[in-house]
């Protein structure tokens, strides 16, 4: 069966939102899950994942638009949010709306921490670390790869709201000393996590000036959009202030959930991994680097392994005519340890290496057999 097929469109809204405080993250996310909900005529209710409260503040507004109560869990695990994800899906939600997933990915490594500092202490381990460590993080994206995986290929509308956080960069001064600068804003979670919304929205606070400068009376302070991601290109790099959900339209127009294909997960890649753990590509290393040793030993059986310029001269020609190259890197490190061995095993036999026994010297440049992934290789 062929893996390619026709393209599809984008099927259900994947979008993100990031922010400081009072950048209207929560507020123009509900904008957004109303608007898709009534453009697409759909029945179910509103689901909020709550970790901090503001669901408290839009409940009323939801109720007023939708006509059904604003479904909420109040909570910070990575496991509520998968529970609260997969019964979502199996109740009809609508859109689901997590704001903040900041602290879900701040729960997982808190509750990572302190796991593995109580194990150490259990297991009486001298200078236990109490910050994250470099090996730490495997693990930790490991266990959060569930959320981007499900948020991606859910046949759902889901909006994540994030917490902002700056990056920093180092830029050398006039004097030539480097000096810690902010180089941008990001999504305040795992950091891949900002690739996955097929929408992602910056959201800031900004204050309203008249043509002189001065602060409206009206109203003093605006939230920002703007688009740092539109996979359709519509929207992409727009900005608007106090953005409703006509801004985001023409992005949500082009969805159609009959075109949602969810990207392949479940296949693994297999290693062929010997007793050792040891990959394909770590036997060839090893068995080349052994056959390499032979036929340097080979050499030295033959009287060709001086520095002289005969012994040179007469190693150059062999390496051609039973290798194919002149060159020593190129036969040590290039060349397939199968091919060394063979051409191993006709030099022996042009040099009556191994006397007339031609069963000991097939034995001598046998290439060893390295198809059977249960014991690891052993050379000859």
């Amino acid at each position: 069966m062929s893996l390619l097929k026709p393209a599809s469109g984008g099927g259900y809204l994947k979008a993100g939102f990031l922010g400081f405080a009072g950048a209207g993250k929560t507020w123009t996310g509900i904008e957004l899950a109303i608007g898709t909900r009534r453009y697409f005529g759909l029945k179910g209710p509103i689901a909020f994942f709550d970790s901090e409260s503001g669901s408290d503040y839009v409940a009323a507004r939801v109720q007023k638009e939708t006509g059904q109560p604003l479904l909420v869990v109040k909570s910070r695990s990575l496991a509520d949010l998968m529970s609260t994800a997969h019964e979502c899906t199996a109740a009809g939600v609508s859109v689901l709306f997590v704001d903040s997933i900041s602290h879900v990915w701040k729960e997982v490594c808190d509750s990572y921490l302190k796991q593995r500092i109580a194990k150490h202490r259990a297991q009486n381990r001298r200078n236990v670390s109490d910050k994250l460590e470099f090996q730490d993080w495997a693990r930790l994206k490991g266990m959060w790869a569930q959320w981007p995986e499900w948020f991606v290929n859910s046949s759902m509308h889901c909006i994540v709201a994030g917490r902002a956080a700056f990056e920093y960069d180092f830029e050398k001064d006039d004097d030539g000393k480097k000096e810690l600068i902010k180089s941008g804003v990001k999504m305040s979670t795992e950091n891949n996590f900002a690739f996955e919304p097929s929408l992602l929205v910056e959201m800031s606070r900004s204050f309203a000036v008249d043509k002189r400068g001065e602060l409206t009376d009206s109203r003093t302070v605006i939230n920002r959009a703007i688009v740092v991601k539109d996979r359709f290109g519509v929207i992409d790099g727009k900005m608007c202030d106090d953005p409703t959900f006509d801004f985001f339209a023409p992005h949500v127009e082009l969805l159609r959930a009959a075109d949602h294909t969810p990207v392949a997960t479940s296949q693994e890649t297999q290693f062929s991994l010997d007793g050792e753990g040891r990959a394909d590509w770590d036997r060839e290393r090893d068995q080349r680097e052994i056959a390499a040793e032979k036929v340097k030993a080979a050499f030295q059986l033959a009287g060709i392994d001086g520095q002289g310029a005969e012994d040179k001269k007469t190693r150059a020609e062999a390496m051609q005519k039973f290798w194919g190259t002149m060159s020593w890197k190129e036969l040590s490190e290039k060349t397939p340890s199968g091919e060394l061995m063979r051409g191993l095993a006709a030099f022996a036999r042009a040099h009556d290496l191994m006397g007339d026994d031609e069963d000991d010297v097939d034995h001598l440049v046998a290439v060893p057999d390295t198809t059977d992934t249960d014991q690891p290789a052993k050379a000859s």
